[in-house]
């Protein structure tokens, strides 16, 4: 079974090896296209990036971020990001840290 294609990454824009999704706590560009919390009720608004396998080992930082859904292959820079946060109300998250 063959990998799916997310595209460039978001770090090096390499093309191998990207795999990795990765949630940040910021809110997506296009509402309704992100991550989300069923248990917290947080909507799917967060944004995320694509990584490959070396730049999420190094913990590289990302120059850009997923536009739209993954599978659209989209990207926009991430200071295009709103700096307000998104994060999971972590009351209804009992016993988690």
């Amino acid at each position: 079974m063959s990998e799916p294609s997310l595209g460039p990454c978001c770090c090096c824009g390499g093309t191998r090896r990207v795999r990795n999704i990765v949630m940040l706590d910021r809110r997506a560009s296009v509402p309704g296209t992100g991550w989300g919390c069923v248990v917290c009720g947080l909507p799917s608004d967060g944004a995320s990036y694509v990584a490959c396998d070396w730049c999420l080992e190094i913990n590289r930082r990302p120059r850009e971020v997923i536009l739209g859904y993954a599978n659209d292959r989209e990207r926009e820079p991430i200071e295009n990001l709103s700096p307000e946060p998104f994060a999971h109300d972590m009351s209804k998250h009992p016993g988690e840290v």
